[in-house]
């Protein structure tokens, strides 16, 4: 077991990089369990204008494997969004060691002068029990969201998998029903606020850390995602 309750399956491939944009990539890792519930895992590598590497939520990997990056250039900074997802960094800290860790905690709603002016950013706020950090790649106009957004599709033959989906809220959009619960009062508010700063940018693609990237229509998934906050 890990930190939060995470727990390990499967394996990752590094040659599984998906270009998904000018200047990004994204790749899936294993799943891991949350209590229990399966989850599926992404990273988000982006190549800064300088050359080096901007990665976001990294995943469970090999040396051998990672070292693969160094096709696309050195990796140089390791974010996180959120403290869920801040063990995540650990293990290519140790890969990387010249590279800068950016757990939750440090990160605000501005840059780091590092990726100012490439990626922007905003703390996603209103949750009595949690807060993540989502950014916006400018260049291939991506909304990268880690865990209140999720976007799962039903599966035939799959019924107690999509009766598990439809509890959760997060059938073609939506945070976990569980996570909706911890806003109320000002933090509704807040929460709409925040919603607002994530359309104001000017993305055309959404990656989720759980379930299917959007790659069309991305506006309309957020908005939907975040209906439940009266937007």
């Amino acid at each position: 077991m890990h930190a939060l309750g995470y727990r390990f399956a499967n394996v990752f491939r590094v040659d599984a990089l998906q270009r998904f944009g000018d200047d990004i990539w994204i790749a899936d890792g294993p799943t891991v369990h949350f209590f229990g519930a399966p989850l599926p895992t992404r990273m988000v590598v982006v190549k800064l204008g300088d050359g080096s590497l901007w990665v976001d939520s990294p995943v469970v990997a090999t040396a051998e494997q990672v070292g693969k990056l160094a096709q696309i250039g050195p990796v140089a900074h390791l974010a996180s969004p959120t403290r869920l997802h801040d063990w995540r960094l650990d293990a290519w800290a140790e890969f990387f060691p010249h590279a800068q860790v950016w757990k939750a905690a440090m990160l605000d709603d501005e840059p780091p002068p590092a990726w100012k002016g490439q990626i922007d950013q905003t703390r996603f706020r209103g949750s009595a029990v949690l807060s993540e950090v989502e950014f916006f790649h400018r260049r291939s106009r991506t909304l990268v969201v880690a865990d209140f957004a999720q976007n799962f599709r039903l599966e035939p033959k799959h019924p107690i998998r999509n009766a598990l989906l439809r509890l959760g809220g997060v059938v073609d959009g939506g945070a976990p029903r569980d996570l909706r619960l911890s806003f109320f009062g000002a933090g509704r508010r807040a929460g709409r606020e925040s919603v607002r700063t994530l359309l104001s940018w000017d993305f055309d693609k959404v990656v989720v850390a759980h379930g299917d990237c959007v790659d069309r229509d991305a506006k309309t998934f957020v908005e939907r995602s975040f209906r439940w906050l009266g937007i």
